[in-house]
């Protein structure tokens, strides 16, 4: 471990930007909520077993899924899908669990198959986005926010994930066009504010960027990935005394985010720290042993 710490240490001294950047947290990596598909409706009322079997593992799946049990939730939403295939709804859902648990690929044909039901229903055509992103899938992603957006535009979540995939296509301006309509939707959505401030942060506008995780900050102060990103924008600034009380407040309020501790260390060093940060460097491995496997690429 020590080894893998001093590699590290010695690609900072080369590289003093380099892993913040790598290791910023991108949002779209946040659990996806269960959609809200239409009630089931149709055959499944000719027969009762079936409409009580298929219901009742539904509400299953989505009980399990928002206590994060996501592989006892698969299950449950398969088990309504065998009830019932015909139900969009558990689809959705079972692709939700699949997505949380990495198997993008399995997602991916889970929401195929809600679309097959419910071909316009945007949160489903949004949630296979998030998956095809997943897998750097950039491009395929937009013809499935603008059919959301067309479905419905005033979803302000197709309008930020499709900045986030423009953002990753390097077209900028259409990114911040699409932030921009996020908020005007709904400006108490803090993601939209944290999609917009990551992409200023990329284009190297600090100032700004940190008055758009400032206001993220302001409409929810008790997600960590803001104070994140607000530590890392103040470590640009050189305001590196706020950046360390930014990083102590994400990890405050998750004492697990290893990517905090592994910023938190970085701006420790950039202040002359040196002991202070190979302490905080070894927490972020304690906590996430695979934080460092990014070097190996480098």
């Amino acid at each position: 471990m020590k080894t893998i710490i001093r590699h590290f240490i010695d690609f900072i001294v080369k590289n003093p930007y380099k892993i913040p950047s790598l290791l910023l947290i991108f949002f779209i990596a946040i659990p996806l909520p269960l959609s809200r598909g239409a009630d089931m409706e149709g055959a499944i009322y000719k027969t009762s077993k079936k409409k009580y079997s298929a219901k009742r593992w539904l509400k299953n799946g989505e009980s399990k899924y928002k206590r994060k049990q996501f592989e006892e939730a698969v299950k449950a939403f398969r088990k309504s899908i065998g009830s019932f295939p015909k139900n969009s709804q558990a689809w959705d859902g079972l692709g939700n669990a699949l997505y949380c648990m990495g198997e993008y690929d399995e997602a991916i044909q889970a929401y195929d198959n809600a679309l097959q039901i419910s071909p316009n229903q945007p949160s489903t055509l949004v949630n296979k986005g998030i998956a095809l992103y997943k897998k750097k899938k950039y491009e395929e992603t937009l013809p499935l926010y603008d059919k959301a957006i067309k479905r419905n535009p005033t979803f302000s979540t197709a309008w930020y994930n499709k900045g986030i995939s423009l953002t990753a296509l390097a077209r900028h301006k259409e990114a911040l066009e699409a932030f921009d309509k996020a908020i005007a939707i709904d400006p108490s959505e803090d993601l939209s504010w944290i999609g917009k401030g990551y992409l200023l942060l990329v284009l190297e506008q600090y100032d700004s960027a940190l008055q758009f995780f400032s206001q993220a900050a302001q409409v929810n102060p008790n997600k960590d990935w803001v104070w994140n990103n607000i530590g890392i924008t103040m470590d640009k600034l050189g305001s590196y005394d706020d950046a360390i009380k930014a990083f102590n407040k994400a990890i405050e309020i998750k004492p697990t985010n290893a990517k905090a501790w592994h910023n938190k260390a970085n701006t420790l060093y950039n202040m002359g720290k040196y002991n202070e940060a190979m302490k905080t460097y070894n927490k972020a491995v304690e906590i996430d042993p695979q934080i460092y496997t990014v070097l190996k690429s480098n």
